[in-house]
């Protein structure tokens, strides 16, 4: 809605800006005291659409330059976050690897009270940590 919302601004400022450079047609001087002391005669429609055009470029080099520490932050939270996905895969391959030495203990296990002795009678011996 927001987007909506600032889209017809623009449209309805670009509109007036238009309607105004259309309606300006009168020759216009630009004196600068040093670069053109005689000053440069233009349609005064040129001088309102060249000072729209430029007033929009400052206006995004400055945002952009604003902006700067949003996509800086943003560049670091993605490089965090592919961190942490590759630790998050490694903790599933080592758990993968602890439940197949569970496994392979059950059924060891399970083979020894087979043997020779039933289960009663076997008595559990301490499992070093993983």
């Amino acid at each position: 809605m927001l987007r909506f919302l600032s889209s017809i601004i623009a449209v309805l400022t670009l509109a007036v800006l238009v309607w105004f450079v259309v309606s300006n047609t009168e020759p216009a001087t630009l004196r600068l005291a040093v670069v053109f002391p005689d000053g440069i005669v233009q349609p005064l429609a040129l001088w309102i659409a060249a000072t729209a055009i430029i007033g929009f470029l400052l206006g995004a080099l400055f945002v952009w330059i604003q902006a700067g520490s949003r996509r800086s932050a943003l560049r670091q939270i993605r490089h965090t976050l592919s961190r942490t996905e590759d630790d998050l895969d490694r903790a599933r391959a080592d758990l993968l690897d602890r439940e197949a030495d569970i496994d392979r203990l059950e059924a060891e296990v399970t083979g020894l009270r087979t043997i020779e002795q039933p289960a009663e009678d076997l008595t559990p011996k301490p499992v070093s940590a993983i």
